[in-house]
């Protein structure tokens, strides 16, 4: 359904307040929430103003209302030279822009330029009556119930419904949310370095971004392999030896052998190093590179507003997730590990305490408030342990309540999906540490530097695909000389810490990317605070 407005009108007072009072109307009619009506008319006046003061009061202007896969869409399409009205050309003229924007975190905004007309669009998303996180705790409960009635009343059964039916559903449902996912993650990192404006820009904060998470990967791995030393049994001597060509293999692989396989797998490595080429390269083309931008932006729009439809479901699937767990009976391969569950349960709460402490205390944040807008995606992440599941939750939290900029958050967010993983820090020096203790492996100031290092440098490069860890595990201790039968009892303990991890993993994120924005000036801190 589509509907004029106003078909021709020209940039001057008077049809400027007659296209904004028409347009108020309609949306009263359409039933749109009165306060996201007022912003959003707020904000298409300012637009409209913009446009006025780069072009002219003759200027000609047309204005349109539809609905785009359920949500409600405004488009303003003003003929003329090209002008985005987005970008930052006057830092005391666009703070008036990015604050109604920032207040309004239902809405995608886009602009592009094409046969010489700028088209401006609004799309707003229908608002969660619910909250999510209480639709998640509700899952969650719900799940663990039903998974533990079963498995009382019917022990036999209960591993056969986990593994035939309720394992494939959520496969199922992970699918999809993984394949909407890889087409954001896509369209964010293309975006997102074309929107920085010129190659200079990304070169410049793509390098703090990557230097701020290695960084902080090292300290926290040389943090943890410290705390252990005092449990650990050394030997005499060292008699292993390093083989860095494994190494050499694992960044061999970051190279896709296709563009087909990066999407099937979901594999983030990949699907970033293709978007960033793309990305560069159409950040080169310029003004030629438009009708390209366009595309990403209107498929990037797409898969955001069907993720949205998904996450209707989350709940379910949330829910069904737990109840899978407990039916299936994973959480019992942890006997006789408790001691290792301990030590890296305390090391990752510690890590997501820390990280707490430095945002809440350096930007003068509330705990409360902060635990609150963090709480929604970490439950996913921590239920499905899957990054994909909260994918679009994590962004609209990181651009949306903590107040990162739209165009910095799904880039440092990507970035940071392949190269900070500090719950793996925490679990790969745990596990190699606490296991070669156990099985009496002589361990030397050698090793522990071996395990160190190795532990550091698998955290960044574990491959984000269903079994990466698996693969990292082998490798860490085949290096480390540790047996294979620890080797199989770590990789079935870990099928339970890949859930904290995750959750962990994406915590800390999000709080890094919060740190970072306050650092290069990609945040709003009035928002953070609200």
């Amino acid at each position: 359904m589509e509907k004029s407005i106003q078909d021709k009108f020209e940039l001057n007072a008077a049809e400027i307040d007659r296209c904004v009072e028409d347009t108020a109307d309609m949306l009263s009619k359409e039933k749109i929430d009165q306060k996201d009506a007022v912003r959003l008319r707020f904000i298409l006046e300012e637009t409209i103003l913009k446009y006025r003061d780069a072009l002219s009061e003759k200027a000609v202007a047309s204005l349109r209302f539809s609905r785009f896969f359920g949500a409600f869409r405004i488009s303003l399409r003003v003929k003329g030279e090209s002008f985005d009205p987005f970008k930052d050309n006057d830092p005391s003229e666009i703070s008036v822009m990015d604050s109604l924007l920032s207040n309004f975190d239902t809405v995608n905004r886009a602009w592009r330029y094409r046969s010489g007309s700028n088209l401006v669009t609004f799309t707003v998303a229908k608002k969660r009556r619910v909250n999510l996180l209480v639709t998640i705790l509700l899952g969650i409960l719900i799940g663990a119930a039903v998974g533990s009635l079963v498995t009382l009343l019917l022990p036999d059964t209960a591993p056969v419904i986990a593994a035939r039916i309720i394992s494939p559903l959520t496969n199922a449902f992970t699918g999809l949310l993984c394949v909407m996912a890889t087409i954001m993650c896509f369209g964010a990192i293309v975006l997102g370095i074309v929107r920085l404006g010129d190659i200079s820009t990304f070169s410049n904060i793509g390098r703090k971004i990557i230097r701020s998470f290695l960084i902080v990967a090292f300290a926290l791995t040389l943090l943890n392999t410290l705390w252990m030393i005092p449990g650990m049994t050394f030997g005499m001597s060292s008699t292993v030896s390093i083989d860095f060509y494994d190494f050499f293999d694992i960044l061999i692989d970051f190279v896709p052998n296709n563009i087909l396989s990066p999407i099937l797998e979901f594999n983030s490595v990949h699907i970033i190093i293709i978007g960033v080429m793309f990305g560069i390269t159409m950040l080169k083309m310029g003004q030629k590179a438009d009708r390209l931008t366009e595309v990403f932006d209107e498929v990037n729009t797409v898969a955001i507003l069907t993720n949205s439809s998904l996450n209707h479901f989350i709940s379910i699937y949330v829910g069904m997730m737990v109840c899978g767990l407990i039916m299936s009976g994973q959480l019992a391969v942890l006997s006789g590990f408790w001691k290792l569950l301990l030590i890296v349960v305390a090391g990752e709460a510690v890590t997501l305490i820390a990280y707490t402490a430095v945002v809440c205390i350096r930007l003068k944040v509330s705990v409360r408030r902060y635990l609150r807008k963090l709480l929604p995606a970490f439950m996913i992440s921590l239920s499905s342990a899957s990054v994909g599941a909260a994918f679009t939750t994590t962004i609209d939290t990181l651009i949306g309540p903590l107040g990162v900029d739209s165009d910095f958050a799904p880039l440092a967010y990507n970035l940071g999906g392949i190269l900070f993983r500090p719950g793996y820090c925490i679990v790969f020096t745990a596990c190699s540490l606490f296991t070669a203790n156990l099985y009496g492996v002589e361990v030397t100031w050698a090793w522990l530097l071996a395990a160190f290092l190795l532990s550091f440098i698998l955290s960044v490069a574990t491959p984000p695909v269903i079994g990466g860890t698996t693969v990292c595990f082998s490798i860490l201790f085949s290096q480390l000389g540790i047996n294979a039968e620890a080797l199989a009892v770590i990789i079935s303990v870990n099928a339970v810490f890949e859930f904290l991890t995750v959750a962990v993993n994406n915590y800390c994120l999000q709080s890094q990317i919060v740190l970072l924005g306050s650092n290069l000036g990609k945040l709003d801190r009035d928002r953070l605070r609200g």
